[in-house]
């Protein structure tokens, strides 16, 4: 499998790649100004672009869970979409859609018939990224999704020239993995905002390694470059938002919207009692969008 293969769609603004292996965005470029937008992947630092996560956010504990008694592997995190070839079934110069179904393989891991339709749209300076997830099944499915978009910081900048605007005035209350990817009940706090507002600076995410907000508080996160928009994440009604870095090297900002999370240190229950699972009942549609708004930032001379 490769990641050469994609689809590329063009509005008057932007040019967007999508590759085939994971249905994965990998390419925002500003047609105004030149500016590549999203991270492009350097294995030597973190080799992604904005995955699909799916069927879990997060890792499981000990690479496995439970459903109904049958104990299965799940050693990676963010489970298996990811990493496998999408089918083409939709395409036209600003939208396209890819389809996976469940195989022998994953139905080994993962005992469920699925189809996951994942499509992206581009109108204007604006990013759909749109989700289907059919239960194939009779049962009940139990799933998580998530996005994985990881922005570059611009040239002749450094991630401590971002704040981060959000829809919610006062606070927010976060929860955050350990270092091994868990989470912890001590590791929750309190992020204080100035009229909405927060400066990432150094020290950040040493308070954090990934913040992860929970019960639907943000609806609407902007990210902002010394005080000028730059990119802005609509995900109203998703549970979960999360923002992270690779803290040392700084070469990018994600913000995650999610619905499900990583498990907590130590579960090993049923896999419907998980922290953050979505249901879907037998032959019926879960749907979910968020969208990526690309401001015209201007770099200073």
């Amino acid at each position: 499998m490769s990641k050469d293969k994609k689809t590329v769609l063009k509005s008057g603004d932007l040019w967007v790649e999508v590759n085939d292996l994971g249905a994965e965005l990998s390419r925002i470029l500003d047609r105004k100004t030149g500016k590549e937008i999203l991270w492009s992947a350097d294995p030597a630092v973190w080799n992604r672009h904005a995955p699909i996560l799916f069927p879990f956010v997060g890792k499981c504990w000990e690479k496995a869970y439970t459903y109904k008694g049958k104990e299965y592997s799940m050693p990676t995190q963010h489970g298996f979409a990811r990493d496998m070839e999408f089918t083409k079934t939709e395409e036209n110069e600003r939208e396209v859609w890819y389809e996976l179904r469940d195989t022998q393989e994953t139905f080994e891991k993962y005992p469920f018939h699925f189809r996951l339709l994942v499509g992206h749209r581009v109108e204007n300076r604006t990013i759909h990224v749109m989700w289907k997830v059919i239960n194939e099944g009779d049962e009940t499915m139990f799933f998580m999704i998530g996005g994985h978009p990881a922005f570059l910081i611009p040239e002749g900048h450094s991630l401590y020239d971002f704040s981060l605007q959000f829809d919610k005035k006062d606070e927010l209350h976060y929860e955050a993995p350990d270092e091994a990817g868990f989470e912890v009940p001590k590791a929750a706090g309190t992020l204080a905002l100035d009229n909405g507002k927060t400066d990432i600076v150094p020290g950040f995410f040493k308070k954090a390694l990934t913040y992860m907000f929970d019960e639907a508080q943000v609806g609407q996160v902007d990210l902002l470059v010394n005080g000028a928009p730059y990119i802005t994440i609509q995900c109203e009604g998703f549970p979960y938002l999360a923002v992270w870095t690779m803290e040392g090297t700084h070469p990018f900002l994600c913000l995650e919207p999610w619905y499900g999370r990583t498990a907590t240190k130590g579960f090993s229950g049923e896999l419907q009692d998980r922290a953050g699972i979505t249901a879907v009942e037998g032959h019926k549609t879960f749907e979910a969008e968020y969208t990526i708004e690309v401001h015209e930032y201007v770099q200073e001379e």
